[in-house]
């Protein structure tokens, strides 16, 4: 097509798509049909990036460092780019205090999101829930946005400050055996037990658990194997090492693997 570069399609893909790089920019980007999922996961993530400005700066930091490093790519037997923004999600919900809400949560308890945003009243003046279902799916998550801006400002932790303790959680502090990643409920945390995600199911061996928003049964670290999964546990520990003891670390962590 006009004006794109690098078009390749992967049809056998669990999802099948066209992945192209726009010639003119240089921006990569992947074209479905008919992936209505897609579209309110791209909502979600929209919603929590208007509440406070550090996720979309955490999430171009990682996103920027996962291409470096070359793990960045599914196919491959990585994490998508998609998985990334859910890992960034997941740790501002998790810092303490948090910056970011739990969204879905907070749909199923409207009153305590009105409360949680300082609202007058009840607590649930000018409260939104989005709901949908989708194949399926319930797919449901308060839809406020404006009146939960600003909700992290208790949290002054700076982005560098959160681009450590990104890299050293998911380098020491998380349970690769039995914990899985989520951004829909609180805590963050979900035990692969309760997802039947314990062994391996076909091409699918959960090694790295990152559970999709709304398709519950879809793990994002699938495809990863036991080989990739060392590389990419590797390339975690060595950004957190880099991070904490480097005085000017970014050249350094941002090094393309290929150059070392």
């Amino acid at each position: 097509a006009a004006g794109m570069a690098d078009v390749h399609a992967i049809p056998r893909a669990r999802v099948p798509v066209c992945k192209a790089r726009h010639a003119a920019n240089g921006t990569c980007f992947d074209v479905t049909i008919n992936n209505h999922l897609a579209l309110i996961n791209t909502k979600l993530l929209r919603d929590y990036a208007e509440l406070d400005p550090r996720l979309r700066q955490l999430v171009f930091l990682v996103k920027h460092w996962a291409k470096q490093r070359g793990v960045n790519d599914s196919y491959r037997g990585s994490l998508s780019s998609y998985a990334y923004v859910l890992l960034c999600i997941h740790l501002l919900q998790r810092r303490s205090p948090p910056v970011l809400p739990v969204l879905q949560h907070l749909a199923e308890a409207p009153a305590a999101a009105g409360c949680a945003a300082g609202l007058a009243g009840d607590g649930t003046l000018g409260l939104r829930v989005f709901s949908r279902a989708v194949g399926g799916w319930r797919c449901e998550f308060y839809d406020d946005a404006e009146a939960l801006r600003g909700i992290g400002s208790a949290n002054t932790e700076s982005l560098a400050q959160l681009l450590l303790a990104f890299f050293d959680y998911w380098a020491v502090r998380h349970d690769y055996n039995h914990a899985v990643a989520t951004i829909r409920v609180p805590g963050g945390l979900l035990s692969k037990a309760s997802k039947n995600w314990t062994m391996r199911h076909g091409s699918e061996r959960h090694l790295v658990c990152i559970e999709d928003p709304f398709e519950l049964s879809h793990d994002l670290g699938r495809t990863i194997d036991k080989v990739s999964v060392v590389g990419l546990r590797r390339e975690f520990e060595r950004a957190a090492r880099v991070l904490a003891s480097v005085p000017d670390p970014l050249p350094l962590l941002f090094q393309p693997l290929r150059q070392e």
